[in-house]
């Protein structure tokens, strides 16, 4: 059992219980779970994009039940979906979704919380680095990045994320970008 929560896999059953799964009840149960946000996210993307094999109709058959198994899968290191852009690129990407490079760079060195960043960013940054929601959110919840140039001590580091607000204040976009994101992320 999670701390005060229900375990993730009583979350997916009762959604999938659901007389009609959307964008509402996904958001909900993300609110009253968010320790789970990542695999309630995965788990509706796979909802959305289930295909059997068989071709099925546009509306899914009443008995089809969505492959959960992954979830019981050894996780694997998702592939960081920026390493592989070049400086102009990262720049592009950064104006297509309203932030400033410093907040990017945060992001794509996993130095925001994951779960304090904007769905809609996120989604955008997904879109833009063509990537899937779900890779884009599991790379942004690992570790944070620390290269052995950037640490120069006799002593452990101590890595601390900030919130997505945090970064956004600090950052040199303007006072109405500022306050755009600003409601968005609180």
């Amino acid at each position: 059992m999670t701390k005060g929560g229900k375990q993730l896999e009583d979350i997916l059953l009762e959604l999938m219980t659901l007389d009609e799964l959307g964008d509402d009840q996904i958001v909900a149960a993300i609110e009253a779970h968010p320790e789970h946000r990542t695999a309630i996210l995965s788990f509706y993307e796979d909802w959305l994009t289930a295909d059997d094999g068989r071709g099925l109709p546009e509306t899914t058959e009443p008995d089809y039940v969505p492959d959960i198994s992954a979830l019981w899968a050894a996780p694997s290191q998702p592939a960081n979906p920026f390493e592989d852009k070049s400086p102009i690129a990262l720049k592009g990407i950064a104006q297509k979704c309203g932030i400033s490079l410093s907040i990017l760079s945060l992001i794509e060195e996993r130095g925001i919380r994951a779960a304090s960043i904007p769905l809609l960013l996120v989604r955008n940054l997904a879109t833009e680095t063509r990537t899937t929601i779900a890779n884009m959110l599991a790379y942004l919840d690992q570790d944070q990045a620390m290269l052995a140039s950037d640490f120069r001590s006799d002593k452990a580091p101590v890595l601390r994320k900030v919130s997505f607000a945090d970064a956004v204040r600090s950052s040199s976009l303007s006072d109405e970008a500022k306050d755009n994101w600003l409601k968005l992320s609180e």
